[in-house]
């Protein structure tokens, strides 16, 4: 097996597994300020949106440009996976029948926050998917450095959604054991993205560009649709987006550095 591809499978899955970091600062401390949780959230979104066009889109963007002379049909392309990516997510987003999951897991009490809360960690859920993907294709432009610099980044992300999962459940009375396994799923979901990413867009060079735009396009859709509206619930939009803008700054940084 190319070691491009394992690289890019250990990044997706560790990357996933930071998620659990998250947990371990609830050990610590149970209460945190609604600031706190969106300058963290923001952060994430930050990152995630700057790897989506330094480490994504523009790679993909490059490698389209060493096969093709014209300008115009680079840019259709990376478009096509771009808008390719959003219109899956639309989908999923549209169509997952949530309700039973969350009849399924909802305790006794408050039925419409409870079923607030398993949204929120559905919605995390779901997004980590194209984070692995992310990390995952990374690798495989070639550039170890870049694959490195994605994966870094989505796995600092990470920390602040599983304290964000883990704190949602644990205040509505679940254990710590089933909060813990349910940040882990989350995690691993992006092990499946990256698979999943590999397997429909790494195998070829052919399909790589399009891949990276297309888990561009799934970034930049759930950052817009999920990650920002939550950040912006509790009146503290100006500082999750003081954390949005220094999750940016920091993901550019690592991907000039190491890519």
């Amino acid at each position: 097996m190319d070691k491009n591809i394992i690289f890019g499978l250990l990044g997706s899955l560790l990357a996933g597994l930071l998620t659990v970091l998250g947990m371990f600062f609830i050990l610590f401390k149970k209460d945190f300020s609604n600031r706190f949780k969106d300058i963290s959230l923001g952060f994430s979104a930050g990152i995630m949106l700057s790897a989506s066009f330094f480490s994504l889109l523009n790679p993909s963007i490059k490698i389209l440009e060493t096969s093709h002379n014209s300008k115009i049909f680079v840019a259709l392309l990376a478009s096509f996976g771009f808008s390719l990516g959003s219109l899956i997510f639309w989908l999923v987003d549209k169509f997952i029948p949530e309700e039973y999951f969350i009849k399924f897991l909802e305790k006794d009490g408050d039925k419409t926050h409870i079923k607030k809360i398993w949204l929120f960690v559905l919605a995390i859920t779901v997004h980590n998917f194209p984070e692995g993907m992310s990390s995952a294709l990374g690798f495989l432009t070639g550039d170890i450095g870049k694959g490195i610099a994605v994966a870094s980044g989505i796995g600092i992300q990470n920390i602040p959604e599983g304290l964000a999962i883990g704190l949602a459940l644990l205040i509505k009375g679940y254990s710590k054991i089933f909060s813990f396994l349910i940040v882990l799923i989350s995690g691993l979901v992006e092990f499946v993205g990256g698979f999943f990413g590999i397997l429909t867009f790494g195998l070829y060079k052919e399909t790589l560009p399009i891949g990276l735009s297309f888990a561009a396009g799934a970034m930049i859709f759930v950052i817009s649709k999920e990650i920002i509206p939550e950040t912006h619930k509790s009146g503290f939009e100006m500082e999750a987006t003081t954390g949005l803008i220094a999750g940016f700054i920091l993901m550019m940084i690592l991907d000039i550095a190491l890519g």
